[in-house]
């Protein structure tokens, strides 16, 4: 997909995330993230065309944002592209201002 038509920009990060709800959970790394989705690195990456949890970390000790469903679009080497599928209303919340903040950042 190109950086053109993606439907919403994505901004450069690195933010702690756990993947999954299984013991013992994978940690990665999100390189980039929008309101609809994010790239993300680990040594473990899902498999492409399967759903996923996340649990992503935010600075200054925001409360977390969880992703209670997001779906494994495109996967390289240990990266792989995510879309928000299913996020509650309060994770949504966060995550909007969360990215409101970096629209706003120079």
């Amino acid at each position: 997909m190109s950086k053109e038509s993606r439907r919403a920009q994505r901004f450069a990060v690195q933010l702690p995330v756990t993947i999954g709800d299984t013991e013992p959970s994978e940690q990665g790394t999100i390189l980039n993230i929008s309101m609809k989705g994010c790239a993300m690195t680990a040594e473990r990456i899902p498999k492409l065309h399967t759903h996923v949890s996340i649990h992503i970390e935010l600075p200054d000790g925001t409360e977390p944002v969880d992703i209670e469903s997001a779906g494994v679009l495109w996967v390289t080497d240990y990266r792989c592209g995510l879309e928000f599928i299913r996020v509650s209303d309060e994770s949504l919340a966060r995550l909007r201002v969360f990215v409101a903040l970096l629209e706003n950042t120079p």
